[in-house]
């Protein structure tokens, strides 16, 4: 299916039972050798769809309607952090925020990380950690919430 600037591809049947039936599964891999990162969708029908975009189709050097080879595998959504000193010590006393904090995504935690460690000043930084916790014990999942 096409759309603007968007190509629609369905994943063999077979190349989609290796992936979780439901919800979005980031996905890594190469076109025609050409490295991709995006996201897959089940498509109610047993398989899964991928969007491949213009930048994607020309760094394959594949038009619409071209046929292409696909390697295509799950990709880690590990995402690198360091839990701050002082956020560490307020978790650890807060057993409602500690059980929110292990329940959220890895991204997640690197926002309320980032958003600690991105104060200019120590009193910021200090309102910050205390807010964190308040949030996180009322079920906030990231700072933008």
């Amino acid at each position: 299916m096409e759309g603007k600037g968007w190509t629609f591809i369905t994943m063999p049947k077979a190349a989609s039972e290796k992936l979780p039936k439901r919800g979005r599964i980031a996905i890594e891999g190469a076109i025609n050798g050409f490295a991709f990162r995006t996201s897959a969708f089940p498509d109610g029908e047993g398989s899964h769809q991928f969007m491949v975009n213009g930048t994607m189709r020309a760094g394959a050097k594949a038009a619409v309607g071209d046929t292409a080879s696909f390697v295509i595998q799950p990709a880690s959504d590990t995402v690198a952090f360091e839990i701050p000193d002082d956020l560490r010590a307020a978790l650890k006393k807060s057993a409602k925020a500690s059980a929110q904090w292990e329940k959220i995504t890895p991204k997640a935690k690197a926002e309320w990380a980032t958003w600690i460690t991105s104060s200019k000043k120590e009193e910021t930084r200090t309102v910050r950690v205390t807010e964190t916790i308040e949030r996180l014990t009322k079920g906030d999942k990231r700072p933008s919430d």
